[in-house]
């Protein structure tokens, strides 16, 4: 017998020994842990408060909510409680340095005067309320109609696609200073034409992007399941199309503002913006390159509002962006 053989003979012999030894009695039945199986490894969360959570814990994003509600805030509260009225003139005070002091009245101008002795802190403020509302309401107008627009036309496709992207298509080829021109011939320079003007055709890039966002929905398998059980076109709207597409709607509204805001100020400095005495950050840029070489700070204020601005949404778009990107939740 060789050695291999013998060794596989004792082994065998101990195992059988060792289970000859073993009793039934010496072990105790304990169950499952319904402790364990009950416990919640992650607590329940939705995608978001998911998507605050990373988004607050941003410091670019706190830093850039908090300059948008300073601008905000001001643009409403500064130019009601500050003793200046915006459009009063008073040539004999005309371009005040900043920090300057009235010897009447003994009032400080922050940023001192313009041209015609008018308080450019005040202006400032004025300018902000203006532009901001042109920018949130022609971003609102643009979104809402941009997502109805595009729903429809992604979701119902073939023939009733076409039609539809033929039109953005020839509505987009149309140049918005065009028609901004034309609507400056037929209605009064203001606020609500430059609103109207700018919504004509602004709202073509977010039907673009909703119809691309849509036609990629449609093709996911929770979608064609949920048409296959029945859903009307309406519920599958509005329990499994909306909520994806609110993410990048959102992001897309919070990108556009900023162009909103340059156009704007763009438009004021041609000449198409708000008529006097009302101002806006272009108005107070248009001014303020007149006088640039001898009182450079009537140039440089607005500027720079316009440039944190633009920035402050900038940053919080793309934290959005991060903040709603599924593939990052935790």
């Amino acid at each position: 017998m060789t050695n291999q053989q013998t060794t596989m003979q004792n082994s065998s012999t101990l195992s059988y020994s060792a289970e000859s030894h073993i009793d039934s009695s010496e072990f105790q039945w304990i169950g499952p842990d319904e402790k364990a199986m009950e416990a919640i490894a992650r607590p329940t969360i939705n995608f978001w408060k998911d998507a605050m959570g990373r988004l607050f814990k941003s410091k670019v994003a706190i830093l850039c909510f908090v300059i948008l509600a300073v601008l905000i805030v001001g643009a409403i509260f500064i130019p009601i409680f500050s003793p200046f009225d915006f459009s009063r003139q008073n040539v004999a005070f005309a371009n005040q340095p900043p920090m300057w002091v009235d010897n009447v009245t003994h009032q400080v101008h922050l940023f001192g005067t313009d041209d015609l002795g008018r308080d450019t802190w005040v202006r400032i403020w004025m300018g902000a309320r203006v532009s901001l509302t042109v920018a949130i309401a022609v971003t609102l107008i643009d979104c809402l109609v941009g997502t109805i627009y595009g729903g429809i036309s992604g979701y119902l496709g073939g023939g009733v696609d076409n039609v539809m992207m033929r039109i953005i298509e020839v509505v987009g080829g149309v140049p918005y200073l065009i028609v901004v021109m034309l609507l400056m011939v037929v209605l009064p320079r203001g606020l609500t034409t430059i609103i109207i003007a700018y919504s004509l055709t602004g709202w073509t890039g977010m039907a673009r992007l909703v119809r691309g966002q849509v036609l990629g929905l449609r093709s996911e398998e929770f979608i064609v399941a949920a048409e296959s059980m029945g859903s009307r076109p309406s519920r599958v709207i509005a329990k499994h199309l909306a909520p994806n597409l609110l993410g990048i709607i959102v992001v897309n509204v919070t990108l556009d503002i900023p162009n909103v805001i340059f156009t704007e100020a763009f438009l004021s400095m041609l000449g198409l913006g708000i008529a006097p005495p009302q101002a806006s950050w272009g108005t107070l840029c248009n001014d303020g390159i007149l006088v640039f070489q001898m009182y450079p700070m009537q140039l440089v204020y607005p500027a720079v509002f316009i440039s944190v601005t633009m920035l402050a949404f900038n940053l919080l778009g793309d934290q959005l962006r991060d903040a709603l990107d599924p593939k990052l939740r935790r």
